[in-house]
Formats: C-alpha cells, structure tokens, sequence
C-alpha cells in the first residue's frame, strides 16, 4: 500500500493503534518501481458497476510459482477499479476463468456484464469465448494490434500489481517461485487502499457500501505460529509450528501461511503473528 494511501487511512481513523512515520527512502521501492514513461491516461469512466469490463493476461512467468502457475489473469470493473486474479497455468484456461468470475459477479451484484476490453491474443478471440459473449450479449472492445496502450487499464493495473509483488517479495527475501503468493496479497491490498478514481474511498469499500476493516492486516512474510491439531502432535510436542505469512483466503476470514518444513501452503484460523521480525532476518533465502 502506498504513503499517500496509509496517510489518507490514517487520517479518516481507519488505522487503529497505528502511528505514521515519513518514508524519506525505500531501496525495495525503488528496485521495484523504476520505470521510463507512463502510460497516457484517459479522463473517461463508466458510471455503474458491471458496465465496462477490462481484462488481460501477464506472462508467461520464467519461473514457475508455488502452485504450478506460469500466468495470470486480471478482471477490473471500469467503475470500482476493483480487480480480480486469477491464476493459470496455461493461457487456454482465461475463457473457463472468465465465465466463473462472471457468473459469480452477476449472482453478487444482480447486473450483467456488458463490455468486456482485451487485446487480441488468442485466448480471448477463439470461436468458444466470441460465440458465449454474442450469447451473453456481451460487447466486446479489442485494441489495436501492438498498442497495450489502449488497453491503458489493465496494462497499468498489471504494472502495478507486479511493482507492489516484486516490492514484498525483495524485502521480505524470498525467492521468485514465491510471485504468485505476493501478487495475491498484493491485489488484496490494491483493492482495500483508497482511489482517486473514487475520491479516496477504496474499490473494496464502495463494493461493500461500508468502511474496511483494517484490523486483519499484518507484514507480508513474517514469522507466525500455527496452532497444531490433537491428531498432530503427542502430549510432550509443541502446541504449534512456525510458519510464514504468505496473505489473506478469498472467501473465508482465514489466513494463508507456507511451511518452511513441508514446503507446502495452508489456510488456518487460530494463528499468532510475530511482527516484530521478519522471517529472512533468521532465515537463509528459501
């Protein structure tokens, strides 16, 4: 999350118990973020949710995540600037994404989908995806080929997501195969941090119609404990296992952790955070 968007939180009191402090350098920031040109932007908005829908496609990855991932797949309302992420490991799998997070759109806000915007790739222009949107009536906006520029939304909303990613992922030492777990933590975050698009307030208070709570949000990466099951442990055995944070489930109010030991992630709700340290500061890189 941003200065200016920790500062604008700070100062509606939605940071509880937090104090402010100036970032004068950021070395991970820097690394992470440098960049030529920006994209030219454009002043024009839909008005309402599920009207105007931009969507594109990142990689392939040189490496290949955790999960066995080497793409991914974003999905942002034109209005809300919320964004969707979906993981892949083949480009074919965008349409089958596509009609699940539409059809789930749809059953939570009770309005269709009526403009879908892409590139040209073929993932989004096979006879399966152009018949189910002409079925759905669904208008589609394709760019011109060779210009992501006109795909102005999705190109910056992916730059961003692998800036914020590349950003957690360096400091908190982790290795590449690690940009999958960070992308997912850092979407959550994109969607919860105010917008000047929406006069400050974030996408994920204005889907909600309420202020977010910020309470559940803790250090990318750091240390946690994971209390063991009974079936897990004998009587002389610790009560639980130290983990590390690797973001926020979807769905549930659970939390996601990687096992160091098993090399394996897992989501858990009884969980003790230990933010006074960073799991690199002990650890060789994993």
């Amino acid at each position: 999350m941003s200065e200016r968007g920790l500062l604008e939180l700070h100062n509606r009191k939605l940071l509880k118990g937090i104090k402010l402090c100036k970032i004068d350098f950021c070395e991970s920031c820097v690394l992470s973020k440098q960049c030529r040109v920006k994209f030219i932007t454009s002043n024009k908005r839909s008005k309402n949710i599920s009207e105007y829908v931009h969507s594109d496609v990142w990689g392939p990855s040189p490496v290949t995540s955790l999960g066995g991932a080497k793409y991914f797949v974003t999905f942002i309302d034109d209005y809300l600037r919320k964004v969707w992420v979906y993981f892949l490991q083949h480009k074919s799998e965008v349409f089958e994404k596509f009609k699940y997070w539409k059809a789930n759109i749809e059953k939570t806000t009770g309005k269709y989908i009526k403009v879908l915007r892409t590139d040209n790739g073929g993932e989004y222009t096979s006879k399966e995806f152009q018949d189910f949107c002409l079925k759905e009536g669904i208008t589609r906006h394709f760019t011109i080929p060779n210009t992501p520029q006109q795909n102005g939304v999705a190109e910056r909303m992916n730059r961003t997501l692998l800036e914020r990613e590349r950003c957690m992922r360096l400091f908190a030492g982790l290795s590449k195969s690690f940009w999958a777990e960070s992308v997912n933590t850092t979407y959550y975050l994109v969607n919860r941090s105010p917008s000047l698009a929406l006069e400050l307030k974030s996408p994920e208070e204005v889907w909600l119609g309420k202020p977010v709570d910020y309470s559940n949000l803790h250090i990318f990466s750091c240390p946690v404990y994971i209390l063991l099951q009974d079936t897990e442990r004998t009587k002389l055995d610790s009560k639980s296992k130290r983990c590390i944070f690797m973001g926020y489930a979807s769905d549930v109010k659970w939390y996601k952790v990687w096992d160091p030991n098993t090399r394996k992630s897992e989501l858990c709700k009884d969980i003790r955070f230990d933010e006074t340290s960073m799991f690199k500061k002990s650890q060789e890189k994993i």
